[in-house]
C-alpha cells in the first residue's frame, strides 16, 4: 500500500476546470489578502473575480501613463462589472518618472515596479500579483508558434525567476507580494495539463479563457497582451 505521497492516485489523471477553480479558491483563502494588482488583463481580472467570492470588497491598483493607456481602461472596467472593488488608479508624473532613477542590472520594467508599488505602500503592505500564469499556461505571442511550442514553453519558465520574481522581489518597496498562481498545488495541475490543450496557432491560454468565459468581459478575455514592462511606455 502506497502511504507517500497522500494524493499519489491525483498524478496523471485528467485535470478539469472545476479542480483548478477549486484551488484558486482554496490558494486566495489560504493567502487572506484582499488587495490586488490589476492590470486588466486576463489572469488579473479573473483573479478579482475569484478574489470577490473569498472577500466582502477587493482594493485593486493599477498604473499607467494616461486614463486611456489599455491597463487603466480595462481594469476600471472589469472593477465596475464585477463590483465590490475599490479601484485606485495611479497616473505617474514626468517628474516622478524622472527622478525614479535607473539603476544597474535593472531589467525593462523596473521602474515602473519600483513607482507602483512605492504609490501602494501608502495604502497597504500586501497585494497579491498574478505572475506566473503565462509562462505555466502558455500565454505569450510566441506560444503560438506550434512546433517550437515545448522549447519556448520551457524557456519562459526557466527565465522566470531570473527576469520577473527576482526584479519583483527586489523592487517591491517593502510591500509584501503574495503570488496564488505559483503555489505548488496549483503548478501541480497546470503542469499536468497536455501543451496542446493550452495552447494553438489561434488562442493562448485557451484552459483560462474557458474558466474566464462568463466571469469577466469578453473584451479583457480577447484583448491584446501588454507586460508590465509596457506601462511607462504606452499612452493609449
Amino acid at each position: 500500500m502506497i502511504v507517500y505521497p497522500k494524493d499519489w492516485e491525483k498524478i496523471g489523471h485528467v485535470i478539469e476546470t472545476k479542480e483548478i477553480e477549486d484551488k484558486i479558491l482554496s490558494v486566495i483563502h489560504k493567502i487572506d489578502c484582499d488587495c490586488l494588482a490589476l492590470s486588466g488583463g486576463l489572469d488579473s481580472s479573473l483573479m478579482l473575480y475569484f478574489m470577490l467570492k473569498v472577500h466582502k470588497q477587493v482594493r485593486a491598483f493599477t498604473i499607467g501613463l494616461s486614463e486611456d493607456h489599455p491597463d487603466i481602461k480595462y481594469s476600471v472596467l472589469v472593477a465596475e462589472k464585477l463590483g465590490r472593488t475599490k479601484h485606485i488608479y495611479y497616473i505617474p508624473t514626468q517628474k516622478e518618472i524622472n527622478e525614479e532613477k535607473d539603476q544597474s542590472r535593472d531589467f525593462r520594467g523596473d521602474k515602473a515596479t519600483r513607482l507602483f508599488y512605492k504609490f501602494v505602500s501608502k495604502y497597504t503592505q500586501k497585494i497579491i500579483s498574478c505572475d506566473g500564469l503565462d509562462e505555466y499556461m502558455c500565454g505569450y505571442y510566441a506560444h503560438r508558434v506550434v512546433n517550437e511550442i515545448e522549447h519556448t514553453y520551457y524557456d519562459y519558465i526557466w527565465r522566470l525567476q531570473h527576469e520577473q520574481l527576482n526584479p519583483l522581489d527586489k523592487n517591491s518597496m517593502g510591500v509584501n507580494v503574495y503570488l496564488p498562481y505559483l503555489d505548488s498545488e496549483l503548478l501541480f495541475l497546470f503542469t499536468q495539463i497536455p501543451l496542446v490543450e493550452k495552447v494553438d496557432r489561434e488562442e493562448r491560454k485557451k484552459v483560462m479563457c474557458q474558466i474566464a468565459k462568463n466571469k469577466i468581459p469578453d473584451e479583457i478575455i480577447t484583448r491584446r497582451k501588454y507586460g508590465f514592462c509596457d506601462v511607462l511606455e504606452i499612452k493609449k
